[in-house]
């Protein structure tokens, strides 16, 4: 067949979910400011035989069968949705360069860059809804629960809030082009499962008030363009309280960065990864040592230096 050999490639950004102030309803995409990547690639190609590869710094993360594969995953309910299916078989590479279980969205990720690759491949066939639909579907069998906090940053970039509406499952907010969000993966893995296991099953009335009031100071803050009081709004009396000691040396460095003048510190996503804000570059790089010195707890962890990133998965030529 002609479209034997037809390619696309696709990367997704690492997203840090909640951001805190917004428990599975807000979510932030990340660019390092360093030029280095944060983030998942997918390489894919028309063939003869369907098949997947992994490559990558975190290749040995994925499993040996592809069913349970994210990636591969993502294809199979991709072809599924296709109407009429007479293309070709598809041989796809993930290349794998987010640690599994960090908080930074990896699994997102592994959707978000699958199928913006293959809708590529497949001409555009389907619209951004159909996309986000598809990858809410698959995180929501990954984790048991349906949320876009991670998949919606990923997949258009930004600032996302999560919105009831089927029609428009997501909002875009303000972005806060002043920050500086420095982010640090410890060095091992905190599995969101384990993470959800010790929230509590019902909340005191004054801390869901706390947290309602939180979010709307923060949300409208951002639309009065107000970055610095925005991210001062960012508090978490959801899920912090009962991770944050899980989480080893995440109290110690939070309250050394709150005393260091950090706008805001929290968890990023289920964790490890502890973000923090502020609007200057000389107190994140101030940041960022301190962290790659006292926060990181084996060679596999790593700080760095990010803004929200504008735009989310991107074809690559």
């Amino acid at each position: 067949m002609s479209q034997i050999g037809q390619r696309a490639s696709a990367f997704a950004p690492a997203s840090s979910g909640n951001v805190s102030v917004g428990f599975d309803l807000l979510g932030a995409a990340l660019l390092r400011i360093d030029g280095g990547e944060l983030g998942d690639r997918v390489n894919v190609e028309f063939a003869e035989q369907d098949e997947l590869t992994n490559s990558g710094e975190y290749a040995h993360v994925c499993p040996d069968d592809a069913e349970q594969n994210l990636a591969w995953q993502a294809y199979r309910l991709f072809r599924s949705k296709l109407a009429n299916d007479s293309f070709p078989k598809v041989k796809m590479e993930l290349v794998k360069s987010l640690p599994v279980g960090s908080g930074l969205g990896s699994s997102a990720c592994s959707v978000v860059a699958s199928l913006t690759a293959l809708n590529r491949l497949f001409g555009h066939y389907f619209s951004d809804n159909d996309m986000l639909l598809m990858m809410g579907e698959i995180e929501a069998a990954a984790s048991g629960d349906l949320h876009y906090d991670n998949v919606a940053p990923s997949y258009f970039g930004g600032l996302q809030l999560m919105s009831p509406s089927t029609d428009e499952p997501v909002l875009d907010l303000p972005i806060p082009d002043q920050w500086y969000v420095v982010v640090a993966f410890p060095g091992f893995a905190f599995p969101t499962k384990q993470a959800r296991e010790v929230l509590p099953k019902q909340y005191d009335k004054h801390d869901v008030i706390a947290n309602a009031q939180n979010l709307s100071v923060f949300i409208t803050q951002l639309f009065k363009g107000q970055q610095v009081k925005a991210a001062q709004a960012i508090k978490d009396v959801v899920a912090e309280p009962f991770r944050g000691e899980l989480i080893k040396g995440f109290v110690s460095a939070r309250n050394a960065l709150v005393e260091q003048g950090a706008l805001a510190v929290g968890i990023s996503g289920a964790g490890p990864t502890l973000f923090a804000v502020t609007t200057e570059l000389a107190e994140a790089k101030n940041y960022e040592q301190y962290l790659n010195e006292h926060y990181l707890q084996s060679e596999n962890g790593f700080a760095h230096i990010c803004r929200i990133a504008p735009q989310g998965a991107k074809h690559l030529d």
